[in-house]
């Protein structure tokens, strides 16, 4: 007779059973999370395509909303940032969808992350060698896959903080960017952006690098805008009054001021174009010291500047916040204060050399409106070069060495050894 022993379970069966149920619930739930996770890169990198790749004009209703507005800004500032590390993004996704689809069959969830991926990295494929062609004839240099690394890169602080002036109760300070030279060297003065209305100097991809050429910087704050003080008309004469302590310390810092430039991105590229031109005409008074201790500008190099406040106030949600708090109310309540603004209204025979750089799908200063300003000031017979980067948003070379970045500093130098000198 057998034992009943025999025909009992070992204890251990249950337990392992189990031990293998559990494991491959959790090997499901992973695998459920990774394509969830591959889903949702797919849609990022797939929206951020369409926002570069459909027409401005067609995003009006979403840019007349400040909520809606944003996030498009936000999510098309991202895709510029990583660059070429979208196609990386993209290939991981599409490898996920298929295993998943391989694994599960013909389900809906793995076919369908399996089909945006595969369509955001033919769009990435497509957007990125168009913008590596056309950087390549604008700089004549190739730049294949920008950034090398994901990481932000914007290079070191400054050498020094020193507060320039104190105008309406409020210290303005600048940061120096100081060559390692025995000689003097060029300046560059650098003008942060952030709607006339927000931002402040800070390390950008440039003010470092510019030293290490050769270049000092002075990169100036200067009053902004709020809802109760309208700086539409102090903003530039601050940045002036900056440029009047760079003349009283230029012995100590060595600057040739002989040799000046202007820099700056969004608002800062207004300001850039507006005082330069400006005090090469003899018509801006700095809010501290004199018009006569401003160094006349030999060059300007402008990003995506607000050219056209007039026009531009009115395209999306964020210029109406800006046409608040800057000027104060809208064009038709004060027109010669968008008059007093407005880069076209500034260009005389004495504006120096303007390089102006313009990301294609900016969708807060439309590419149209910088163009045209770069054509009138070529029928004003003033030098320019208007280079427009394919697909690109606004602000899109303020954290990394991505493509755009690239090129801006591959035409920038050359530009300031043209016009303002060998730093």
């Amino acid at each position: 007779m057998r034992n009943d022993l025999d025909r009992s379970p070992t204890p251990e069966a249950p337990e392992a059973g189990g031990t293998r149920s559990r494991g491959t619930r959790l090997g499901r739930i992973a695998r459920g999370a990774l394509l969830v996770a591959a889903a949702c890169v797919a849609i990022f990198v797939l929206f951020g395509q369409l926002s570069a790749i459909l027409p401005v004009g067609w995003w009006s209703p979403v840019l007349s909303t400040l909520a809606l507005q944003q996030p498009v800004l936000s999510l098309s500032v991202i895709r510029d940032v990583y660059g070429s590390w979208l196609i990386v993004l993209a290939a991981l996704a599409l490898v996920v969808g298929l295993v998943e689809l391989r694994r599960r069959g013909r389900r809906r969830l793995p076919a369908t992350v399996s089909a945006l991926s595969g369509l955001a990295m033919v769009l990435v494929l497509i957007t990125t060698t168009v913008q590596i062609l056309s950087v390549h004839g604008a700089t004549g240099q190739w730049y294949v896959f920008s950034p090398t690394t994901p990481a932000s890169s914007v290079g070191r602080g400054p050498d020094k903080t020193v507060a320039y002036a104190t105008l309406g109760g409020q210290q303005l300070r600048a940061d120096l960017y100081l060559p390692k030279t025995s000689s003097t060297a060029p300046l560059v003065v650098s003008i942060h952006g952030g709607g006339f209305i927000a931002g402040s100097r800070g390390p950008t991809p440039y003010l470092s690098w510019l030293a290490d050429n050769g270049y000092a910087v002075l990169d100036v704050d200067y009053r902004l805008g709020t809802a109760t003080e309208h700086t539409w008309n102090t903003a530039d004469a601050d940045v002036a009054c900056a440029m009047t302590w760079a003349t009283a310390h230029a012995s100590e810092y060595r600057w040739d001021l002989d040799k000046v430039a202007t820099f700056g991105g969004s608002a800062g590229g207004n300001l850039a174009i507006n005082v330069a031109y400006k005090i090469d005409a003899g018509t801006l008074t700095p809010s501290c010291g004199s018009a006569a201790q401003l160094p006349r500008v030999k060059a300007v190099i402008a990003s995506y500047p607000v050219v056209d406040m007039t026009v531009s106030v009115g395209e999306t949600a964020f210029g109406e916040q800006v046409s608040d708090w800057y000027v104060g109310g809208t064009p038709a309540q004060y027109p010669q204060r968008y008059q007093a603004i407005d880069s076209a209204n500034q260009i005389t025979p004495a504006a120096p050399p303007t390089l102006i750089l313009q990301g294609g799908r900016d969708h807060l200063v439309f590419a149209d409106h910088t163009k045209a300003f770069a054509d009138e000031l070529t029928a004003a017979g003033v030098t320019n070069r208007y280079v427009e980067l394919p697909f690109l948003e606004h602000a899109y070379d303020g954290t990394s060495l991505n493509i755009g970045t690239k090129a801006t500093r591959g035409l920038m130098l050359p530009w300031l050894q043209k016009y303002v000198g060998d730093g």
